[in-house]
């Protein structure tokens, strides 16, 4: 996903990039911490990259301290649990490779980590509102 800074403040403030994977924890937080700062509509058209988003800099202000306050009780990102599974070295693993080696690590493939998550911070505190596309 790539989300635009409507009125960036400083250079964080002008773009953040997340892939697919990322996008979704981070999404996934986005509701739990902020779903009295954004409307129940908003908050489901950001999972899409329509261009949709919060317009001013107090909502993205709120919104940047409850991530904060967040990753002070948390660490080692943010991970939603799937079927999707992922070895350690990155490798996606189908349900038949899953089934013939059941003994393998993986984990879930959607994930953030926590310096994608202080970045996503240091946007919001700068952008002015913002797009997803």
């Amino acid at each position: 996903m790539d989300v635009y800074g409507r009125c960036p403040s400083t250079d964080a403030g002008e773009f953040f990039a997340a892939s697919h994977w990322e996008w979704r924890p981070i999404h996934d937080l986005i509701i739990r911490l902020c779903y009295d700062l954004l409307d129940e509509e908003l908050l489901v058209l950001l999972a899409n990259n329509d261009g949709a988003g919060p317009e001013c800099q107090e909502t993205c202000t709120a919104m940047a301290q409850r991530f904060d306050h967040w990753m002070e009780h948390n660490v080692n990102g943010h991970r939603l649990e799937s079927d999707l599974r992922v070895t350690s070295d990155g490798r996606i693993l189908d349900d038949w490779e899953l089934a013939a080696n059941p003994h393998v690590k993986t984990q879930s493939i959607y994930s953030v980590d926590d310096v994608q998550l202080k970045d996503w911070i240091e946007f919001l505190r700068h952008c002015g509102g913002f797009e997803v596309w």
